[in-house]
């Protein structure tokens, strides 16, 4: 499975290196139930995934659905959720955040960290830039904000060809730097795929694998996508080759986690 992997991961590389220009590419690889899945956020300390479920339960799996641990949080409701350094910022999807860590103790109180949010559906905190995507799904649009609540960028959802009406899930590819966020299905079902700067550079419908997309993350060492879908309870992983938006890739170093195969609570070493 190991070599599997690293071939794969070999070949993205030299497509990513010897393809002038491209668009995306989506393939399914697996897929596996999860109850209501809401929000995801890929944590590399623990090869793992969080996953909220807009309920007050916030459930670390590995990359295989297995679950690792379980927390309850303190928020009415979880329905989205990022990973912000040491710390897991959870949404309740009506504006509120608040920070926890892996147990789910409390490290902030609930703030709100736009009055322009009101419907947070996807999160996802840059690390590189500190900065904060969010999908609204009431507006329509996709939001990159600063610490202090300053909009610096908006995609609006409206203006795209197809239109992306209901964002819900949102990511960035760390190779390419595109933003990812999917559609749900009150509207497209789809994967958008924009440049860094917000150009829409290809849209994939998801009904070949699952419907109703809510939450997306990457896992960084392979580029493995991973979808999860309201209708049918299900998460799917896709292999991504990004679309080629002008820039000079960033190609991932040596990764810790290629694969999830530890045992369950363990973080690599």
């Amino acid at each position: 499975m190991m070599s599997e992997v690293k071939t794969a991961s070999l070949t993205l590389m030299l497509a990513m290196s010897t393809s002038a220009s491209f668009a995306a590419d989506l393939s399914l690889v697996r897929s596996f139930e999860m109850p209501g899945p809401s929000g995801l956020a890929y944590d590399g300390l623990y090869c793992g995934i969080w996953v909220a479920n807009e309920t007050r339960d916030v459930v670390l799996i590995n990359l295989h659905g297995d679950e690792i641990r379980r927390f309850e949080a303190e928020l009415g409701r979880v329905d989205a959720i990022a990973i912000e350094g040491d710390a897991l910022l959870l949404s309740d999807g009506n504006g509120t955040y608040q920070k926890v860590d892996r147990e789910g103790t409390a490290l902030s109180q609930p703030y709100r960290l736009s009055s322009v949010l009101s419907d947070t559906d996807g999160l996802f905190f840059d690390d590189q830039t500190h900065d904060y995507w969010v999908a609204d799904d009431t507006m329509s649009q996709l939001l990159r904000v600063r610490a202090d609540g300053e909009i610096t960028q908006r995609v609006y959802g409206s203006q795209q060809t197809p239109q992306m009406m209901e964002p819900q899930g949102i990511t960035r590819d760390p190779v390419s730097g595109n933003i990812l966020a999917v559609d749900d299905a009150d509207a497209s079902d789809s994967l958008f795929e924009f440049s860094p700067d917000g150009r829409l550079l290809d849209v994939i419908s998801l009904e070949f694998a699952a419907l109703d997309a809510e939450g997306i993350t990457v896992q960084p060492d392979t580029q493995t996508i991973f979808v999860a879908f309201d209708d049918g309870d299900t998460i799917a992983a896709f292999q991504y080759v990004p679309s080629d938006n002008g820039l000079a890739p960033s190609l991932p170093g040596p990764g810790t986690c290629m694969i999830s195969a530890l045992p369950p609570g363990t973080p690599p070493a």
